[in-house]
C-alpha cells in the first residue's frame, strides 16, 4: 500500500486492527492501536494522532496532534476539545514506514459509550485511581508486540515461532524489539502472593512451584496476557496471565482483577530497559 491508496477507503484494507480512545481522561485523551498480526512491513514505525471535527476519512479538517512518536502502541492529545454540548470529535492515527503510509478509520472520542455513560465511566476511573495512588504500588507496562518484523536471530521458520526465551533481540516474543516503550503511571494492588506446588511431566518441567500474585488494576491501557508489569521500587517484573474484569460499561472494560506471576531474575525481560528508572538513578 502505499500512500496514494488512502482515498481508497472502499478497497484498502486497514492494517489497524483496533484504536480505542481512552474516554476518562479529565482533558484530552489517550488513544491506543494495534496493528493487524499480518502486517510485517520493516521498522520504524511512526505514528502520527489526528484530530477531525467530521469523522469523514477524505475531509481536510485532520489536523496533527502533537508530534510523532516512534514504536510505540498509545499517544496523548492534552488539550481540550470540545465544550458545552458540542462533542463531536474524532481521532485516527496516520502510520508510515518504510514501505508507505497507511490510515486508521476514525474513531469517536467516546469510543462506544454515549456522553452520559462515558461520564459515568469517567467518574468510576476517577475513584479508582485517586485509591490508586493513596493505597498501591506504581509501575510500568510492558506491552508485548503482536505484530512487526520478526526475529532475526531465534525464530523457527516451521513453528513461526521464537526459539530461544532468552533472545536478546526480541526477549523471546518472536518480533523485534520484543516490547513497546515502558508505559508509566501503570497501578497495581496487589495482594499476598501464593505458591503452587505441582508437577507437569508432558512439559518436561517435571516438580515445580509457581508463585502467582494477584492485583486490581485499570484497564486503561487494555492489559492483555504475557504482558508484563514492573514495580517502579524494586524493579520486579511479573507476567500478566489471567485478566478478568470486574467493571464494565456497556462491554467496555474498567478495572479488572490480573493473575500476575513473577519473572525469573534470570529471564531476558530483566534486559528490557526502562529509561524513566535510569533517569532517576543517574539523577539521585
Amino acid at each position: 500500500m502505499s500512500p496514494s491508496c488512502q482515498p481508497c477507503r472502499n478497497v484498502c484494507r486497514s492494517v489497524f486492527d483496533r484504536v480505542h480512545v481512552s474516554h476518562v481522561i479529565r482533558s484530552g485523551a489517550r488513544v491506543y492501536w494495534d496493528l493487524l498480526p499480518t502486517f510485517i512491513d520493516p521498522l520504524p514505525y511512526v505514528f502520527q494522532l489526528q484530530v477531525g471535527r467530521t469523522g469523514n476519512p477524505d475531509a481536510g479538517d485532520w489536523l496533527d496532534v502533537g508530534l510523532p512518536v516512534e514504536n510505540t502502541f498509545y499517544a496523548i492529545d492534552d488539550q481540550q476539545r470540545v465544550y458545552g454540548q458540542a462533542r463531536a470529535m474524532f481521532y485516527r492515527v496516520v502510520l508510515t514506514t518504510p514501505n508507505g503510509t497507511y490510515y486508521s478509520e476514525p474513531t469517536g472520542m467516546w469510543g462506544m459509550l454515549d456522553h452520559r455513560d462515558w461520564r459515568i465511566a469517567r467518574e468510576i476511573v476517577r475513584k479508582e485511581k485517586l485509591r490508586h495512588r493513596l493505597n498501591t504500588i506504581e509501575g510500568y507496562l510492558l506491552k508485548r508486540r503482536i505484530t512487526g518484523p520478526k526475529c532475526t536471530q531465534c525464530l523457527d521458520f516451521q513453528l513461526d515461532d521464537s526459539k530461544n526465551p532468552q533472545c536478546p533481540e526480541c526477549y523471546g516474543t518472536g518480533y523485534q524489539c520484543g516490547y513497546y516503550y515502558p508505559m508509566p503511571c501503570v497501578w497495581a494492588d496487589l495482594s499476598p502472593s501464593t505458591r503452587q506446588t505441582g508437577t507437569q511431566l508432558a512439559s518436561g518441567r517435571g516438580v515445580v512451584t509457581d508463585v502467582i500474585v494477584k492485583a486490581r488494576m485499570l484497564q486503561i491501557p487494555l492489559l492483555e496476557e504475557l504482558d508484563v508489569w514492573v514495580c517502579k521500587d524494586s524493579d520486579d517484573r511479573y507476567f500478566i496471565h489471567n485478566i478478568q474484569s470486574v467493571a464494565e460499561m456497556r462491554g467496555v472494560p474498567l478495572i479488572a482483577n490480573v493473575e500476575m506471576r513473577p519473572a525469573a531474575f534470570s529471564d531476558s525481560i530483566y534486559s528490557v530497559p526502562i529509561p524513566d528508572q535510569l533517569q532517576a538513578n543517574l539523577g539521585a
